[in-house]
């Protein structure tokens, strides 16, 4: 078996908010976060041919934009993906599906394409479609700041979303052991020093060799230094 835990912070920038919290307006209209509180003035009508608003925090067209940065003693990367909802086959039409392209500005101005993933795993039937882009191993971590992700359908962009990404850099937990107890597996660890409310941990554990027959997860309070799964 192999265990694998580590204390997160919140590093993923994601668009999924139902009450729009998070989100911010375009950063090139210079409207800021605190010029957007009281009373919500009504949405102006949208001319054909004019993209929505680009936050949408009721989750529009049903996507899931999201940011990860990964910063352990043997990676420091970053990975950017938008996923549809739910299906009972990676054939099931969504607004993904028929895109030509999905692509990620970030604040340097860099831009970013991501490559179409539309499958179902026949080894485990787990159903994938989204658009995705992993950094390489020895990268570096994601600027902070906004992030836009553009939708393409031929020449013309037919949706664009605005999301803000923070983040920041602790120790490593220390002293990772795992033993088992019945029918359980017990992890512990030594906490970073830097370990505060709004962190967790997610401790995986699943077999070396062949294909994991079994991966098992879960998350944990930052104040936590025993997990059983």
């Amino acid at each position: 078996m192999l265990t694998a835990v580590g204390l997160l912070l919140l590093f993923a920038f994601v668009a999924c908010d139902d009450g729009g919290k998070g989100f911010r307006k375009d950063p090139k209209t210079g409207i800021s976060p605190e010029n957007q509180q009281g009373s919500p003035e009504p949405e102006p009508e949208l001319k054909e041919s004019q993209l929505p608003d680009r936050m949408h925090g009721d989750r529009t067209y049903g996507i899931w934009p999201q940011g990860w940065s990964q910063h352990s003693p043997a990676v420091k990367s970053w990975e950017y993906k938008v996923n549809c909802g739910e299906a009972s086959s990676h054939t099931d039409p969504c607004f993904l599906s028929d895109l030509s392209s999905v692509r990620v500005t970030t604040p340097a101005g860099e831009l970013i394409e991501l490559g179409k993933d539309f499958n179902t795993n026949e080894f485990s039937g787990e159903i994938t479609r989204r658009w995705v882009l992993y950094g390489p191993e020895d990268g570096n971590l994601p600027d902070q700041g906004d992030y836009v992700f553009s939708y393409n359908r031929g020449d013309e962009l037919v949706y664009e979303q605005v999301i803000p990404y923070d983040s920041g850099v602790i120790s490593y937990p220390t002293g990772v052991e795992w033993r088992r107890s019945g029918q359980d597996i017990v992890v512990t660890w030594n906490p970073p020093a830097e370990a505060e409310k709004g962190m967790w941990y997610k401790p995986i554990i699943w077999q070396v060799e062949d294909t994991p027959e079994v991966l098992i997860s879960d998350v944990f309070d930052w104040d936590a230094d025993t997990a059983v799964l």
